[in-house]
């Protein structure tokens, strides 16, 4: 999947929180760790919560001894983080089995957890916890719930400590600004071993509705990051980090870029609705959809963020079908079921594009754009002047214009996996 991001809201408290818990253990910096759980605090998200589960982490350590590497086989150690994201976990295993075997796999859902008790550490960290956080206005419990946070992780550098990485040459994360991959990022980094972090999505900047992706940049941790393409190259750098920092390594799904098919009628259009935070953009869209419904057959893929019923009463009375919620949008993406497709505000149009059909994009001013094709429609008007250009244009003439942004943005015909990790 791929992903947005955005720095503006609730981003700077979150930044001031951050910086208060300015905690370091054995030259760990543990509001580093902790950047994610300090965003759903900052933003009151429900998953941020102390109970007594949440208490047992004191004592716990993630069985970091369960991490293989075999120094006669193995020159990189690469882990996956602790999310459940199977889309994630495929392109970590598309990548590793590049490496021709010099690289080993760890998948850290994996691990387990591990009795780890340090008393003295316990407490002093607590009383640096509740210290940093005096001033402000947090609740004892979410107090109370960082500060376990902070013993569990010290548990977890405690247990690496006892490990040997001497026959480690490179260290490779699937996303090193996240929880256990960011401590060990920066263990390795202490450790003298060069730290690489892969790219999960495409990221790029929006002035507005910041979501938590925006980490992906202010908690930059690795020395070198595998980006896709030169878009995010440039969008690193436009936000201050070091372009020496970044290697453009391509996209990493195996996939054939497909042609538009001749003789296109544009009929049936798959819609991709933007998350549920965008419902007024939507709405939006759909009374221009509504307009036209009589013209072509549109079909929503909701994001998976929407109230399904809503946007099925929403368009009941019109020739407009709201895909099943079962069916994912790679199921959805064939230019023999639907003929083009509208997207809103996200980066599955990139998906879109590479699946051989075409994709206008929907824009009311209230996010940012990123890198595309000329076919951006705010109006009806817009939407079938741009219909109309694109059938007129050379199937050749456009699908060469696709792939320039394609491989701008998401680095698609690009490979270089192995020439950058084994080299």
């Amino acid at each position: 999947m791929l992903l947005e991001i955005s720095i503006m809201g609730n981003f700077e408290n979150y930044k001031i929180l951050k910086k208060k818990l300015d905690i370091s253990y054995k030259g760990i910096y543990l509001n580093r760790v902790l950047a994610v759980h300090i965003w759903n605090l900052v933003n009151d998200k429900c998953s941020f919560c102390f109970s007594l589960k949440h208490f047992f982490l004191l004592f716990l350590s993630i069985n970091v001894r369960k991490m293989v590497f075999d120094p006669k086989q193995h020159s990189i150690l690469s882990t996956f983080g602790r999310y459940c994201r199977k889309d994630h976990l495929q392109l970590y295993e598309s990548i590793i089995n590049r490496l021709e075997g010099k690289a080993s796999y760890n998948n850290t859902l994996e691990f387990g957890w591990k009795i780890s008790i340090h008393p003295l550490v316990g407490m002093k960290m607590v009383s640096k916890v509740f210290r940093c956080l005096k001033e402000d206005k947090i609740r004892f419990r979410e107090k109370l719930a960082l500060s376990v946070l902070v013993v569990h992780y010290c548990n977890v550098i405690e247990e690496l400590c006892q490990m040997n990485f001497s026959n480690v040459e490179k260290y490779l994360s699937m996303c090193s600004v996240l929880d256990l991959e960011n401590l060990l990022t920066q263990y390795m980094k202490g450790q003298g071993i060069p730290s690489y972090s892969l790219q999960e999505g495409i990221y790029f900047i929006y002035k507005t509705n910041s979501p938590l992706d925006s980490i992906q940049y202010e908690n930059f941790e690795a020395q070198y990051l595998m980006c896709w393409g030169q878009f995010s190259v440039d969008e690193y750098v436009s936000f201050g980090i070091s372009p020496e920092r970044l290697y453009i390594a391509g996209y990493p799904k195996k996939i054939d870029v497909k042609l538009m098919k001749k003789d296109n009628p544009f009929k049936k259009c798959m819609v991709l609705l933007a998350r549920e935070s965008f419902r007024e953009t939507n709405k939006k869209l759909l009374d221009i959809l509504i307009e036209l419904s009589s013209q072509y057959a549109f079909c929503l893929k909701l994001h998976p963020s929407c109230n399904y019923l809503y946007y099925s009463q929403y368009v009941s009375l019109y020739n407009i079908n709201v895909i099943s919620k079962d069916k994912m949008v790679e199921e959805c993406l064939n230019n023999k079921e639907y003929d083009f497709c509208i997207a809103v505000n996200t980066t599955a149009y990139y998906e879109v594009l590479m699946r051989g059909l075409p994709c206008l994009r929907f824009f009311d001013g209230t996010f940012d754009l990123m890198a595309g094709y000329n076919d951006v429609f705010q109006t009806k008007e817009d939407f079938e002047k741009y219909i109309c250009d694109i059938k007129h244009l050379s199937i050749f003439d456009y699908q060469a214009d696709i792939n320039k942004i394609l491989e701008y943005a998401i680095g698609v015909g690009i490979d270089k996996y192995k020439e950058i990790l084994c080299l």
